[in-house]
């Protein structure tokens, strides 16, 4: 009877272990086909745009052709996701998307549609770093919790959050538990406060930027790697004038 008792109770485990992972496999297709969709329209946007405009220069003709880049790369992370994939080789793509999204300059009036597919895709990459995908345990990153593991290896989900003053573009180096500030543009402030529910990991990732409060751009320009020492860079950019506290968070 004792036996069977603990079979019942493996079972059940098993069987929420299951019902976990075909949801998060399930969001994780729902959001490919999502950013599919949304890259296609901007696209064709900024074709359209590009079409009926009488004045083009080499800037407006890179983010022409960025746009088609990123609806061609996102087409092909969408037959990944539904071919089923294995989690490292979705990391890897969601983090060449982002470094095509890193490129755009917002041209031709799609500042709204690019908006919608960075956070299509940060959804993308908490989707990949919250563990449950291919077997692991839970959802998204919490708001106000710790540290998380998952069951492969015991790999952490943790967050960052920054709080300073900006007045016109600044750089944070984030690498282990630190977080340095360089200066880009603007004066100078040295009243930043951060803290984390663990150490940035010494493995390859993806973090993703996420602006609490502020007026101007949040975005990651460096992925952690073994090429720069597990080093991520947040550029924060404020160009209306003037300096503005921030708050910022940063998850992986």
């Amino acid at each position: 009877m004792k036996n069977y008792r603990w079979l019942l109770l493996g079972t059940i485990a098993l069987a929420l272990l299951a019902h976990n992972a075909a949801a998060q496999s399930y969001r994780l297709r729902t959001l490919a086909e999502q950013l599919e969709s949304q890259a296609s329209d901007l696209a064709e946007r900024s074709y359209s745009d590009y079409r009926n405009s009488s004045l083009s220069n080499r800037t407006s003709l890179d983010s022409l052709f960025l746009a088609q880049q990123f609806s061609a790369s996102a087409n092909i992370f969408h037959r990944m996701v539904s071919d089923g994939r294995r989690e490292p080789e979705l990391r890897d793509a969601s983090t060449i998307l982002t470094e095509l999204v890193r490129r755009s300059d917002r041209g031709f009036g799609q500042r709204s549609q690019w908006s919608s597919v960075q956070r299509t895709l940060d959804d993308i990459l908490r989707e990949l770093n919250g563990g449950g995908f291919g077997g692991g345990i839970g959802g998204g990153i919490g708001g106000g919790e710790g540290p998380r593991r998952d069951d492969e290896g015991g790999r952490q989900t943790g967050r960052l959050r920054w709080r300073g003053t900006v007045d016109d573009e600044i750089n944070l180096v984030i690498r282990d538990d630190n977080v340095e500030v360089r200066t880009i543009g603007g004066s100078e402030y040295n009243n930043a406060t951060f803290n984390f529910t663990s150490p940035l990991p010494r493995r390859r990732l993806s973090v993703v930027a996420r602006l609490l409060n502020g007026r101007g751009e949040v975005r990651v320009i460096q992925q952690p790697s073994r090429d720069n020492d597990y080093t991520a860079v947040v550029q924060i950019r404020d160009t209306k004038g003037g300096a503005r506290d921030y708050e910022i968070e940063v998850t992986w």
